[in-house]
């Protein structure tokens, strides 16, 4: 098994790098083992490639690509499936606990706060805070967040943040894409209640708290 890094990415990152292209997945966390090493895999797959080809794929390729043999039980997949299929299923939810903003000049620092059984996980985002991009801040602030809980930095990509009438109300929107071969966009949302950018950062986990769920491969109480 591989240690240590490669082209200045530690092994679990560029194993990501490489699970991510593979066809039918959406999304992948490594877990290290202590020498640095690759402990688990796990991973998020499409509707149409059953779990255990993108198994054997995911085997295949990181021998090929970075001379690291697994075991078939050290990759975890779990597979969406299709729409018309799917059952109810409880699901992990991280909890929205704070959020922060320092402002100095034009310029702005954001910390967004989520709890997950009595830990807290701070993700900060900075940046020029014109009217335009600042519920972009948070937005990026949350997914920062997020990813520090999963141990996988860059993820999730933003790709746009809103607040729109829906009759009576105002609603936050949050675009939300899973970089790799299959481009799987995110979407939620959230009523506005008092403060937009909480709404935002709520926006935010109810798009991507299903695959957050399977990467985490356990079910909230």
């Amino acid at each position: 098994m591989g240690r240590g890094e490669r082209d200045g990415q530690t092994l679990a990152e560029a194993a990501e790098g490489v699970v991510r292209l593979l066809r039918g997945v959406k999304a992948v966390r490594v877990e290290s083992d202590d020498a640095g090493g690759i402990r688990i895999v796990h991973v998020l797959g499409g509707p149409d490639r059953s779990a255990k080809v993108i198994a054997v794929d995911v085997v295949s390729a990181l021998a090929a690509e970075l001379g690291v043999e697994l075991e078939p039980r050290q990759v975890r997949v779990a597979a969406q499936q299709r729409a018309d299929r799917v059952a109810p299923a409880d699901q992990l939810r991280l909890k929205f606990v704070g959020l922060s903003v320092s402002v100095l000049r034009t310029a702005a620092e954001v910390k967004v706060h989520l709890e997950d059984q009595g830990l807290v996980y701070e993700g900060i985002a900075s940046g020029p805070y014109g009217r335009g991009n600042r519920l972009e801040l948070v937005a990026q602030a949350a997914l920062r967040a997020v990813e520090l809980f999963l141990r996988a930095e860059g993820m999730f990509v933003l790709e746009g943040v809103s607040t729109l009438a829906v009759g009576p109300h105002e609603v936050a929107v949050a675009v939300v894409s899973l970089p790799g071969r299959e481009g799987e966009i995110l979407v939620g949302s959230a009523v506005v209640r008092d403060d937009p950018r909480e709404a935002v950062v709520r926006g935010v986990l109810d798009g991507i708290n299903r695959p957050v769920s399977w990467l985490v491969g356990r079910k909230s109480p």
